[in-house]
């Protein structure tokens, strides 16, 4: 089971177009906007196949698995 932190962290980048880049301060942005989610949270959410890193561990994207999954009773990172 996934906790509520990570599916909101989910939610989150799936309402920016569910692919972002890390910055210099290892921080994701997506749809313009820096996370506010730690990156031991997408590591987590990694493990758990719902997103994956890319292009040297720079870049995050959203897998099949992570736009299945049920995050309509979570609210997304603040």
């Amino acid at each position: 089971m996934i906790p509520s932190s990570q599916l909101a962290a989910l939610k989150w980048l799936r309402n920016r177009n569910g692919d972002g880049v890390f910055d210099r301060n290892h921080v994701l942005v997506a749809g313009g906007e820096r996370a506010p989610v730690m990156r031991a949270t997408w590591n987590k959410l990694e493990v758990a196949d719902l997103v994956e890193f890319y292009h040297d561990r720079r870049r995050l994207r959203v897998t099949d698995a992570g736009k299945l999954a049920d995050v309509s009773r979570v609210e997304e990172s603040a």
